[in-house]
């Protein structure tokens, strides 16, 4: 069962897109303001597993005004494979911090590598027909 601290959270970081241009993509948190003051130091974590997904090369972080830039070859994905992952990404934060609350002793960096693990086992695979079709890079 979901608690009210999850729905808010997803409510929080569920994205819009505020501008979609081919290879650049900036995405809007609008309830990104409803987060606890303590997520501020870990937002750096947003930028290294939003690149986990095949394609994207930048992704810059405005705290300030909630937005994230993601810079993307579209030859390798798509907009909306990057909302999908970003989906991905907060369901899986989500549930790693409620498997955390009963560990204790877990270290930030023992956390963000058990983070980084389940989101790369959680990556969108290449499609059997892009195999074939000589284009093995593109996901």
């Amino acid at each position: 069962m979901i608690s009210i601290r999850e729905s808010i959270l997803k409510c929080s970081l569920k994205p819009r897109v505020e501008s979609d241009l081919p290879g650049r993509l900036r995405i809007l948190f609008p309830r990104y303001s409803l987060l606890p003051d303590s997520v501020g130091p870990y937002l750096h974590y947003v930028e290294d597993v939003l690149k986990l997904l095949s394609g994207v090369h930048t992704v810059k972080v405005n705290a300030r005004i909630g937005t994230v830039l993601v810079l993307y070859d579209q030859a390798i994905c798509t907009t909306r494979q990057i909302l999908r992952w970003v989906d991905i990404v907060v369901d899986t934060g989500i549930e790693i911090a409620h498997e955390m609350e009963d560990t204790k002793g877990k270290n930030e960096t023992d956390i963000a590598s058990i983070v980084r693990k389940r989101l790369i086992l959680r990556l969108p695979q290449c499609r059997e027909d892009d195999h074939t079709q000589g284009r093995s890079e593109k996901c």
